[in-house]
């Protein structure tokens, strides 16, 4: 390698996609800078992966397991595969930096294209891993959106929301709108245990363009957790809070001109489901392969990180339709979604999944879907623009 450098690689961002890769470089014994505002911080996101994407991380990075987690629309499904929630503080040790440069510090874009060189100080390799949203929260963003508020109680305290199940992946009942009234942005309750005798209980809005409003999707967990019988003072006096942000197409550009950009500060996210992690960790090694090879001489550096291809224009469709189902086509989408066969599943959710996998299983759904929904999810996936900004907007108050 290049002793001109000081670096072989510099790694911007230290979110579960950055230090996987630093860590992972430097394993394979590239010299790596890694930069970020906070270093040191443990991850506060809930981070959940499925149990067959634990590939080669350590069991003790699980902070709780859920068997068999179920979807509600129309009927109750159970998904038959393991969730899994991951310890942050376990996770990050399981990615050691022990042989990694890393320096406190914020950088701009321009900052990015800086370090990019062969003197010393600088990297012959750049990966930008700060997120779909370097600069923060953007209050007027009219890019599509997941946007989630939970609380986290005592167990105790959950269970009339989940309602004999483990865990809920995704509750699609409508016990969130003012009675009589269904229309609006569809959302959905996830209910998931953390261990320790605690649940977490979150209200989402898988994607809307502009995002539903964290005070909305409050008012409604509200109304739907006390109207199944969680007392009122559990809901307002929670053990935490959490406020989910996510942008589906990640950060919406590509990066500078030689900069190579991971996770959602690039295109790792799944435009359907807004999962990256998974995705992130897997190919965290594979990438660090890539680029040790490349400096060697030995093949090519990576210009560029998940490409685009045929799967994406698909689950590019798919976000389509859910930015503009109503609330009854949202319900059959998913009524038929849980009564794929559990490969059709997996194939729906993954970010990996090849376009004829993808393909199949958006077929599969389809077909499983009564007449009229068909009809509405071929308009909403193919029809005209509808000339609105959020389908919520015309109904629903969401600042406040």
């Amino acid at each position: 390698m290049d002793t001109g450098s000081a670096f072989d690689l510099a790694v911007v961002g230290l979110g579960p996609a950055g230090r996987a890769v630093a860590s992972r470089a430097a394993a394979r014994g590239l010299s790596v800078l890694a930069l970020d505002p906070r270093p040191e911080a443990v991850w506060s996101p809930t981070y959940g992966i499925w149990g067959d994407e634990l590939n080669e991380l350590p069991e003790s990075v699980v902070r709780a397991r859920v068997a068999g987690p179920e979807l509600r629309a129309r009927r109750r499904h159970t998904l038959h595969r393991d969730y899994l929630v991951l310890d942050n503080l376990a996770l990050q040790q399981a990615l050691p930096l022990d042989a990694v440069e890393v320096r406190r510090a914020r950088l701009e874009d321009a900052d990015l294209v800086d370090l990019l060189g062969s003197r010393p100080g600088q990297a012959r390799v750049v990966v930008d891993a700060r997120g779909a949203r370097p600069e923060g929260h953007l209050p007027d963003d009219p890019a599509p959106a997941q946007t989630a508020y939970g609380i986290v109680v005592p167990a105790e305290d959950a269970a009339p929301a989940l309602d004999g199940a483990a865990g809920l992946l995704m509750d699609w009942r409508t016990d969130w709108a003012d009675e009589g009234d269904r229309r609006g942005t569809p959302t959905f309750l996830y209910a998931i245990p953390l261990g320790q005798g605690r649940v977490l209980l979150e209200e989402t809005c898988l994607a809307a363009a502009p995002a539903m409003t964290i005070p909305e999707l409050k008012r409604r967990l509200r109304r739907r957790l006390v109207s199944r019988g969680i007392r009122p003072a559990v809901v307002d006096a929670p053990l935490e809070r959490e406020i989910v942000r996510i942008p589906m197409r990640g950060r919406g550009h590509g990066p500078a001109e030689g900069i190579l950009a991971v996770g959602t500060a690039g295109r790792g996210g799944n435009l359907v489901t807004g999962y990256s992690v998974a995705h992130s960790l897997r190919h965290a090694d594979e990438l660090a392969r890539a680029i040790g090879t490349g400096l060697r001489g030995e093949g090519r550096l990576p210009s560029e990180i998940d490409p685009t291809g045929p799967g994406d224009l698909l689950r590019e469709m798919g976000l389509r339709a859910l930015l503009r189902l109503d609330v009854d086509g949202t319900l059959e989408l998913f009524e038929a979604f849980g009564r794929l066969p559990v490969q059709a599943q997996r194939d729906f959710m993954s970010r990996d999944s090849t376009a004829p996998a993808m393909a199949s299983a958006m077929w599969g759904v389809f077909r499983r879907m009564p007449p009229r929904a068909k009809r509405a999810l071929v308009a909403a996936t193919l029809g005209p623009s509808r000339g609105r900004l959020s389908r919520s907007s015309a109904r629903i108050p969401l600042e406040g």
